[in-house]
């Protein structure tokens, strides 16, 4: 029986080989496809790369807020009588804002005054009887002290005459008897005098330290009816001052505020992942055309509310404005967009930002070379802000990018723009 006949080894392995060789040119063919891919200019936006000063800051919107406030509120129940001023309108210190009427309060103002005015008029009809009494004594010590001054002079003639014996003892003794009298009646009267004038003093002082609360009670009384009529407490502008005329109010009613808008403070929110990177003092600035307004942040809230927390900023000079140019006017409640800056200025080669980085990370870029074409390059980038990336190596200032988005070209180290 014959043994059958096996095919030579090395055919299947020629085989192998030529088949393996086709697979390799077949991968690199597609992969030299797929390495690169058209598209046209109009689709991608290039920027190129230059040299300049770059700022670390972030853009906030802020509300513009007033610098001084002052509520206005009512301080006694009442109806609207009279409306003076307009919410908007600028006021002096002083000036009247309405007037409230309040029939029942105007009643017992003066039923209470009645009663004040009455215990006042007791107080100085006292006061009267005790300065009448003081003179009264006065005048019966004066009639005395001259009647003494008579007797004086009778008696010392009586004691002359007497003593030469021209007159009788009987004669003598009268004299000396009524001068006696008023000797002693003037001693009597000016004990009595100074007794009285302590007793009155204390009185009076008495009188007049109640008479001055009574008259400090009536100028209280008084001052309750002009409460009626509510003032501005300062100048500034009228805000939220809506009442109407024949409104009826309460006691405690907040009935608007007068405000001041002599500098620019503003409260803004950034995301808490800010919050331990803003400090008081921070500068930042607000841009306006060619010019700006340097900002400094003031106060910040700690508290945090849906991912975010408040801080206010204040305005620090006016940056690039003469004194001849007028200074720009703010609206309470006016939306601001500022920028916070984050450390000083400092030379750097600068990318404009673009959707690019969504794609990348930042780690590369398609470059702009010859031709057309623009290939995948490895760059690094450092601090950005809203407008800009920083550039620390892979680019030099010249170098044209596509910023926009890599999306539909990520996969290709080499893009051919038509």
């Amino acid at each position: 029986m014959d043994k059958l006949r096996k095919p030579p080894t090395h055919h299947y392995r020629l085989y192998l080989f030529a088949g393996v060789f086709g697979l390799a040119l077949l991968f690199t063919f597609l992969l030299n496809r797929e390495a690169s891919l058209s598209v046209t200019g109009d689709a991608v936006t290039i920027a190129t790369v230059r040299q300049g000063i770059f700022n670390e800051y972030i853009n906030l919107t802020a509300r513009v807020e007033p610098t001084e406030r002052y509520f206005i509120d009512s301080e006694i129940s009442g109806t609207v009588e009279r409306i003076y001023a307009t919410s908007g309108e600028y006021v002096e210190k002083g000036d009247t804002l309405l007037r409230v009427a309040n029939a029942d309060l105007e009643l017992e103002v003066m039923q209470r005054e009645s009663q004040l005015i009455e215990q006042l008029n007791a107080q100085r009809q006292t006061k009267l009887l005790l300065n009448q009494n003081d003179f009264n004594r006065r005048e019966q010590l004066l009639e005395v002290e001259y009647q003494l001054a008579l007797q004086a002079k009778q008696y010392r003639r009586s004691v002359t005459l007497f003593a030469d014996s021209i007159i009788s003892q009987s004669e003598y003794e009268p004299a000396e008897n009524q001068f006696s009298y008023f000797l002693r009646r003037q001693a009597l009267l000016k004990s009595s005098l100074r007794q009285d004038s302590l007793a009155r003093q204390r009185q009076l002082e008495q009188i007049n330290a109640f008479e001055a609360r009574l008259l400090d009670n009536l100028r209280q009384v008084r001052a309750i009816l002009d409460r009626l009529v509510i003032l501005a407490p300062t100048k500034g502008r009228l805000g939220d001052f809506s009442v109407q005329t024949g409104e009826a109010l309460s006691s405690g009613q907040r009935l608007g505020e007068i405000y001041q808008m002599e500098a620019l403070l503003a409260v803004a929110e950034a995301d808490e992942f800010y919050l331990n990177k803003i400090t008081e003092g921070q500068l930042g600035y607000l841009p306006l055309g060619n010019d700006s307004i340097a900002l400094t942040v003031t106060k910040i809230y700690p508290t945090v509310e849906n991912g975010r927390f408040r801080l206010d900023v204040q305005s620090a000079e006016v940056a690039g404005v003469s004194a001849d140019t007028p200074q720009p006017r703010f609206t309470k409640g006016q939306s601001l967009r500022i920028r916070l800056l984050f450390g000083p200025p400092t030379p750097s080669t600068l990318l404009a930002s673009g959707d690019f980085y969504g794609s990348t990370g930042g780690y590369w870029v398609y470059r702009l070379a010859g031709g057309g074409r623009a290939t995948r390059t490895p760059i690094q980038l450092g601090r950005a802000n809203p407008d800009y990336y920083e550039v620390l190596e892979g680019l030099t200032p010249g170098d044209r990018v596509i910023t926009s988005t890599y999306a539909d070209f990520a996969d290709y180290s080499t893009i051919n723009l038509k």
